[in-house]
């Protein structure tokens, strides 16, 4: 399911879009829904309360919390720079501000339904991509390394260590927001702990070797899921090998 949100004051603007958006959705074959806001403190809320989305239309000019300070919490309190942004305003003159938001785009009033589509494309072709390389951003850099060398990921207060064939890197975000960006392969074990089943050696009920020889713990939530889903995994293997 692809999630998309629209926020905007203008409703009408926003049931034209979310007609727009359903359309383009069927058209793709994409399995789409939609969620519609009218205001900046009503999308906050809702991302306060975990609310997570694939892709948001934001209007700048909203009259409470506009959509500058609504890209602001996304990227600096949330952590999270997998949600795209596709700014939409009346005016040209927001380029500076946006810069540290990194949206995927600025569109300006009246937006054709040729420039949705364009930017629902480009974010699951993005998104996409995402699934073989992860992206990290560390200081104003962005780094991406491929899903199949990771290993696993460890948080550490707000840090996350992420252990790849080729050695560790450290960097801030939250594991729940790096989980949804993740291949099937990958599982949370422990609120600490997202690891890539390719690299399990030795599965115990509350315990993962890997296969470097670190011993990670399984908490007490997560053993039965992970007991599941590893024993999905190697029958996967096994009927590979036949």
């Amino acid at each position: 399911m692809y999630r998309i949100g629209i926020c905007d004051d203008d409703k009408e603007f926003c049931s034209e879009l979310e007609e727009q958006v359903y359309h383009i959705a069927e058209e793709l074959s994409v399995k789409t829904e939609v969620e519609v806001w009218y205001s900046g403190e009503r999308i906050l809320n809702d991302l306060r309360n975990g609310a997570q989305f694939d892709l948001i239309f934001l209007d700048i000019e909203l009259v409470q919390d506009n959509g500058i300070a609504v890209g602001r919490f996304i990227r600096n309190e949330m952590e999270d720079i997998q949600t795209h942004i596709v700014y939409i305003s009346a005016k040209q003159s927001y380029a500076m501000q946006l810069f540290k938001v990194q949206p995927l785009d600025f569109l300006i009033k009246p937006v054709s339904v040729e420039q949705i589509k364009e930017n629902i494309v480009r974010s699951i072709r993005q998104k996409q991509s995402l699934r073989i390389c992860f992206e990290y951003q560390k200081g104003s850099s962005i780094f991406r390394v491929l899903t199949k060398d990771i290993r696993y990921f460890m948080s550490m207060d707000k840090k996350i260590r992420l252990m790849t064939n080729n050695g560790e890197e450290e960097f801030y975000g939250k594991l729940k927001n790096i989980l949804k960006e993740l291949p099937d392969d990958f599982m949370m074990i422990h609120q600490s702990y997202i690891i890539n089943q390719l690299y399990v050696s030795e599965y115990s009920y509350d315990s993962v070797k890997m296969s470097d020889g670190t011993v990670l713990t399984i908490s007490k939530p997560y053993r039965k899921s992970t007991r599941d889903r590893i024993k999905q995994y190697r029958r996967a293997e096994i009927n590979d090998e036949l």
